[in-house]
């Protein structure tokens, strides 16, 4: 019974993440095809990408357009997976205080780990842990960000090196906005959910 009601539950969770998903992706369709349909205007010369109001002098740059809302719809997508890791994990956690009795009033992810370890539930230890990391990196921008940084360096910007040296100051980078330089792709939160859904009783 414990586990059909955590399969629900993670089921409907994944429904929702595609339900949100979905007018984004529109969104980035929509943009593509208007500005396919736009290029074949330019093309055949019943259009050009910048227009100018020779009065005003105000002018408009249809490509830039294009891709100030491409880069809105992406930008969109990337804040709902990293919400749903989130919620993804809080609700591994919430399942885990369940299921198990718990020593301490507010265990913490070793306590559940061990609990679970110790009433023969077999869990994806190495998966969360990387989630616990890169929930805490998203939620308090926590310098457990190092440690995921060295585990999945694919999980953050690829010019990133929290390690390089100031141009201007010649000293190490401080004050890190980790949060914001984390790259989650949909494939990423499926592999969480599977994660999740691998770690509670059968």
């Amino acid at each position: 019974m414990r586990r059909a009601l955590f399969d629900h539950r993670v089921r409907q969770m994944r429904v929702a993440f595609h339900a949100a998903y979905a007018p984004f992706f529109q969104e980035l369709d929509e943009t593509k095809q208007e500005a396919d349909d736009f290029q074949r205007r330019v093309d055949a010369g019943s259009a050009q990408w910048e227009d100018y109001d020779e009065e005003t002098g105000a002018g408009r740059h249809y490509g830039e357009e294009f891709g100030e809302r491409r880069l809105e719809a992406e930008a969109a997508l990337l804040l709902l997976r990293k919400a749903f890791v989130i919620v993804i994990y809080h609700l591994w956690e919430r399942g885990a205080r369940r299921w198990v009795p718990q020593a301490r009033r507010k265990p913490n992810h070793a306590d559940l780990v061990a609990a679970l370890t110790q009433a023969s539930i077999v869990i994806d230890k190495a998966g969360l842990e990387e989630l616990r990391l890169l929930v805490n990196c998203l939620k308090h921008n926590s310098e457990d960000a190092r440690k995921l940084y060295v585990l999945r360096r694919h999980l953050f910007e690829g010019d990133f090196d929290p390690d390089s040296i100031h141009s201007a100051t010649g000293k190490p980078f401080v004050n890190i906005d980790w949060a914001e330089i984390v790259v989650l792709t949909g494939d990423n939160v499926e592999h969480y959910f599977r994660v999740v859904q691998n770690s509670g009783p059968r």
